[in-house]
Protein backbone atom coordinates (compact mmCIF):
# COMPACT_ATOMS: atom_id res chain seq x y z
CA UNK A 1 0.00 0.00 0.00
CA UNK A 2 1.86 3.54 -0.93
CA UNK A 3 1.69 6.02 1.77
CA UNK A 4 -0.61 8.17 -0.17
CA UNK A 5 -3.56 5.43 -0.06
CA UNK A 6 -2.89 5.28 3.53
CA UNK A 7 -6.07 6.06 5.54
CA UNK A 8 -4.22 8.46 8.22
CA UNK A 9 -2.89 10.44 4.92
CA UNK A 10 -6.59 10.91 4.12
CA UNK A 11 -7.70 11.97 7.68
CA UNK A 12 -4.84 14.32 7.93
CA UNK A 13 -5.76 16.13 4.15
CA UNK A 14 -9.37 16.44 5.45
CA UNK A 15 -8.18 18.12 8.76
CA UNK A 16 -6.12 20.34 6.64
CA UNK A 17 -9.06 21.06 4.14
CA UNK A 18 -11.70 21.92 7.04
CA UNK A 19 -9.09 24.07 9.10
CA UNK A 20 -8.57 26.13 5.28
CA UNK A 21 -12.72 26.20 5.14
CA UNK A 22 -13.24 27.57 8.79
CA UNK A 23 -10.58 30.10 8.24
CA UNK A 24 -12.12 31.54 5.06
CA UNK A 25 -14.85 34.24 4.91
CA UNK A 26 -17.29 35.52 2.14
CA UNK A 27 -17.94 39.46 2.99
CA UNK A 28 -20.98 39.39 0.55
CA UNK A 29 -22.68 36.74 3.69
CA UNK A 30 -20.89 38.87 6.39
CA UNK A 31 -22.38 42.02 5.28
CA UNK A 32 -25.88 40.30 4.39
CA UNK A 33 -26.73 39.52 7.66
CA UNK A 34 -27.25 43.65 8.06
CA UNK A 35 -30.23 45.58 5.88
CA UNK A 36 -28.42 48.98 6.50
CA UNK A 37 -25.53 48.17 4.30
CA UNK A 38 -27.52 46.61 1.68
CA UNK A 39 -26.72 48.93 -1.35
CA UNK A 40 -22.89 49.39 -0.37
CA UNK A 41 -23.08 44.66 -0.28
CA UNK A 42 -24.45 44.98 -3.61
CA UNK A 43 -21.79 47.43 -5.18
CA UNK A 44 -19.14 45.48 -4.16
CA UNK A 45 -20.67 42.19 -5.78
CA UNK A 46 -21.66 44.36 -8.59
CA UNK A 47 -17.94 45.80 -9.14
CA UNK A 48 -15.90 42.69 -8.18
CA UNK A 49 -14.46 44.21 -5.41
CA UNK A 50 -16.48 41.76 -2.92
CA UNK A 51 -14.45 38.70 -4.61
CA UNK A 52 -11.50 40.43 -4.37
CA UNK A 53 -11.70 41.13 -0.62
CA UNK A 54 -12.43 37.31 -0.09
CA UNK A 55 -9.13 36.77 -1.40
CA UNK A 56 -7.34 38.61 1.29
CA UNK A 57 -6.15 37.32 4.70
CA UNK A 58 -6.56 40.61 6.69
CA UNK A 59 -8.32 43.33 5.92
CA UNK A 60 -10.95 46.15 7.39
CA UNK A 61 -13.93 47.42 5.23
CA UNK A 62 -14.66 50.91 6.02
CA UNK A 63 -18.76 50.54 5.47
CA UNK A 64 -21.28 53.40 4.81
CA UNK A 65 -25.01 53.22 5.43
CA UNK A 66 -27.64 53.20 2.45
CA UNK A 67 -28.45 56.52 3.13
CA UNK A 68 -25.14 58.24 2.74
CA UNK A 69 -24.34 55.80 -0.15
CA UNK A 70 -26.74 56.98 -2.76
CA UNK A 71 -24.56 59.76 -4.30
CA UNK A 72 -21.76 56.90 -5.31
CA UNK A 73 -24.13 54.68 -6.63
CA UNK A 74 -25.12 56.67 -9.63
CA UNK A 75 -21.33 57.08 -10.96
CA UNK A 76 -20.14 55.34 -13.35
CA UNK A 77 -19.24 51.58 -12.53
CA UNK A 78 -15.17 52.03 -13.28
CA UNK A 79 -15.42 55.21 -10.35
CA UNK A 80 -17.63 53.22 -8.04
CA UNK A 81 -15.29 49.92 -8.01
CA UNK A 82 -11.96 52.91 -7.33
CA UNK A 83 -14.04 54.53 -4.76
CA UNK A 84 -14.98 50.76 -3.07
CA UNK A 85 -11.50 50.02 -3.30
CA UNK A 86 -10.32 53.13 -1.41
CA UNK A 87 -12.65 51.93 1.51
CA UNK A 88 -11.00 48.83 1.94
CA UNK A 89 -7.79 48.55 4.06
CA UNK A 90 -5.10 45.79 3.56
CA UNK A 91 -4.61 45.39 7.45
CA UNK A 92 -7.21 44.42 10.40
CA UNK A 93 -8.40 47.29 12.50
CA UNK A 94 -11.44 46.54 14.84
CA UNK A 95 -12.42 49.47 17.53
CA UNK A 96 -9.93 48.15 20.19
CA UNK A 97 -7.18 49.24 17.94
CA UNK A 98 -8.94 52.67 16.49
CA UNK A 99 -9.92 53.23 20.21
CA UNK A 100 -5.75 53.82 20.13
CA UNK A 101 -5.20 56.00 17.78
CA UNK A 102 -3.03 58.85 18.65
CA UNK A 103 -3.42 61.57 17.37
CA UNK A 104 -0.90 62.18 14.89
CA UNK A 105 -2.07 60.61 11.53
CA UNK A 106 -1.91 57.19 10.83
CA UNK A 107 -1.30 55.87 6.71
CA UNK A 108 -3.19 52.79 6.20
CA UNK A 109 -2.53 50.94 2.70
CA UNK A 110 -5.92 50.53 0.58
CA UNK A 111 -6.69 47.90 -1.99
CA UNK A 112 -6.75 50.75 -4.57
CA UNK A 113 -3.05 51.06 -4.03
CA UNK A 114 -2.67 47.63 -4.71
CA UNK A 115 -4.36 47.81 -8.28
CA UNK A 116 -1.19 49.81 -9.34
CA UNK A 117 -3.50 52.29 -11.03
CA UNK A 118 -3.67 54.75 -7.72
CA UNK A 119 -1.94 58.26 -8.46
CA UNK A 120 -1.05 61.33 -5.89
CA UNK A 121 -1.39 58.90 -2.59
CA UNK A 122 -4.83 58.25 -4.17
CA UNK A 123 -4.22 54.83 -2.77
CA UNK A 124 -3.41 55.48 1.12
CA UNK A 125 -5.83 56.93 3.76
CA UNK A 126 -4.90 58.80 6.97
CA UNK A 127 -6.79 57.50 10.14
CA UNK A 128 -6.60 60.42 12.84
CA UNK A 129 -7.80 61.14 16.23
CA UNK A 130 -9.17 64.52 16.35
CA UNK A 131 -10.76 65.10 20.50
CA UNK A 132 -13.04 62.07 20.89
CA UNK A 133 -13.44 61.58 17.33
CA UNK A 134 -11.68 58.94 14.47
CA UNK A 135 -11.78 60.68 11.65
CA UNK A 136 -10.39 58.78 8.14
CA UNK A 137 -9.58 60.63 4.77
CA UNK A 138 -7.90 60.36 1.72
CA UNK A 139 -3.97 60.69 1.52
CA UNK A 140 -4.37 62.60 -1.71
CA UNK A 141 -3.66 66.03 -1.35
CA UNK A 142 -6.67 68.33 -0.94
CA UNK A 143 -8.57 65.70 0.33
CA UNK A 144 -10.73 66.44 3.01
CA UNK A 145 -11.13 64.20 6.23
CA UNK A 146 -14.55 64.41 7.23
CA UNK A 147 -15.17 60.60 7.67
CA UNK A 148 -16.44 60.20 11.00
CA UNK A 149 -15.65 56.55 13.04
CA UNK A 150 -19.06 55.53 13.95
CA UNK A 151 -19.16 52.07 15.45
CA UNK A 152 -17.56 48.57 14.56
CA UNK A 153 -20.34 46.32 12.72
CA UNK A 154 -18.35 42.72 12.99
CA UNK A 155 -15.18 41.36 13.25
CA UNK A 156 -13.62 37.63 12.48
CA UNK A 157 -10.22 38.38 14.41
CA UNK A 158 -7.82 38.94 12.76
CA UNK A 159 -9.35 37.77 9.34
CA UNK A 160 -12.08 40.70 8.87
CA UNK A 161 -13.20 43.24 10.18
CA UNK A 162 -16.12 45.87 9.11
CA UNK A 163 -16.10 49.44 10.84
CA UNK A 164 -19.01 51.81 9.59
CA UNK A 165 -17.81 55.65 9.15
CA UNK A 166 -20.22 58.78 8.54
CA UNK A 167 -19.92 59.20 4.86
CA UNK A 168 -18.34 58.21 1.53
CA UNK A 169 -14.68 59.08 1.81
CA UNK A 170 -13.74 61.92 -0.55
CA UNK A 171 -10.65 61.74 -2.73
CA UNK A 172 -9.90 62.62 -6.74
CA UNK A 173 -9.60 60.11 -9.28
CA UNK A 174 -7.87 61.68 -12.69
CA UNK A 175 -8.33 58.86 -15.02
CA UNK A 176 -12.20 59.60 -14.30
CA UNK A 177 -14.70 62.19 -13.16
CA UNK A 178 -13.79 62.67 -9.69
CA UNK A 179 -16.52 61.79 -6.96
CA UNK A 180 -16.87 64.33 -4.23
CA UNK A 181 -19.87 63.60 -1.94
CA UNK A 182 -21.99 66.50 -1.15
CA UNK A 183 -19.60 68.79 -2.66
CA UNK A 184 -20.88 71.97 -4.81
CA UNK A 185 -18.58 73.24 -7.62
CA UNK A 186 -16.27 70.03 -9.57
CA UNK A 187 -13.27 69.79 -7.85
CA UNK A 188 -10.36 70.13 -10.39
CA UNK A 189 -8.71 66.90 -11.37
CA UNK A 190 -4.94 66.44 -9.84
CA UNK A 191 -2.42 66.81 -12.18
CA UNK A 192 -0.41 63.14 -12.76
CA UNK A 193 1.97 62.37 -11.02
CA UNK A 194 4.40 59.12 -11.53
CA UNK A 195 2.76 55.70 -11.10
CA UNK A 196 2.74 53.84 -7.94
CA UNK A 197 3.90 50.33 -8.11
CA UNK A 198 1.93 47.81 -6.38
CA UNK A 199 1.82 47.67 -2.88
CA UNK A 200 4.46 50.91 -2.97
CA UNK A 201 5.48 52.72 0.14
CA UNK A 202 3.06 54.52 1.81
CA UNK A 203 4.41 58.29 2.09
CA UNK A 204 6.07 59.27 5.27
CA UNK A 205 4.17 60.87 7.74
CA UNK A 206 4.85 61.10 11.17
CA UNK A 207 2.82 58.39 12.89
CA UNK A 208 2.66 56.16 15.91
CA UNK A 209 2.56 52.46 16.15
CA UNK A 210 -0.91 51.34 17.56
CA UNK A 211 -0.20 48.37 20.37
CA UNK A 212 -1.69 45.27 19.23
CA UNK A 213 -4.27 44.30 21.05
CA UNK A 214 -4.08 41.31 23.42
CA UNK A 215 -7.03 39.19 22.56
CA UNK A 216 -9.43 39.40 20.04
CA UNK A 217 -11.79 41.76 20.73
CA UNK A 218 -15.49 41.39 20.73
CA UNK A 219 -17.81 43.43 19.52
CA UNK A 220 -19.02 46.10 22.08
CA UNK A 221 -21.77 47.74 20.00
CA UNK A 222 -25.30 46.49 21.56
CA UNK A 223 -26.35 46.52 17.95
CA UNK A 224 -23.65 44.32 16.77
CA UNK A 225 -24.26 40.27 16.62
CA UNK A 226 -21.74 38.42 17.31
CA UNK A 227 -20.62 35.97 14.45
CA UNK A 228 -17.57 34.43 15.80
CA UNK A 229 -19.22 32.19 18.36
CA UNK A 230 -21.11 29.81 15.87
CA UNK A 231 -18.25 29.68 13.74
CA UNK A 232 -15.89 28.43 16.67
CA UNK A 233 -17.72 25.81 17.81
CA UNK A 234 -18.53 24.59 14.29
CA UNK A 235 -14.58 24.61 13.80
CA UNK A 236 -14.12 22.69 17.72
CA UNK A 237 -16.76 20.15 16.50
CA UNK A 238 -15.01 19.18 13.54
CA UNK A 239 -12.04 19.11 14.87
CA UNK A 240 -12.74 16.36 16.97
CA UNK A 241 -14.84 14.56 14.75
CA UNK A 242 -11.46 14.26 12.86
CA UNK A 243 -9.91 13.45 15.91
CA UNK A 244 -11.66 10.75 17.17
CA UNK A 245 -12.21 8.90 13.24
CA UNK A 246 -8.32 9.10 13.02
CA UNK A 247 -8.04 7.19 16.44
CA UNK A 248 -10.46 4.82 15.02
CA UNK A 249 -8.52 4.12 11.77
CA UNK A 250 -5.35 4.10 13.88
CA UNK A 251 -7.19 0.96 16.02
CA UNK A 252 -7.96 -0.79 12.17
CA UNK A 253 -4.73 -0.85 11.16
Amino acid sequence: MSPMSSPIVALFLTFFLLLSAADAFNITKVLGSFSDYSTFNDLLTQTGVASEINDKKSVTVLVVSNSQISGLSSQPKDTIKKMLSIHVVLDYYDKAKVDKVPSKPLTLTTLYQQSGKAQNQQGFLTMTRVGKQVSFGSAAPGSSHDSIFVKQVTTQPYDISVLEISNVINVAITSSPSYAPNASPPRKALAPGPNKSPLASPPKTTRSDIPAADAPSTITDSDAPDNTSAASIASASAILFIFASACFMLTMI
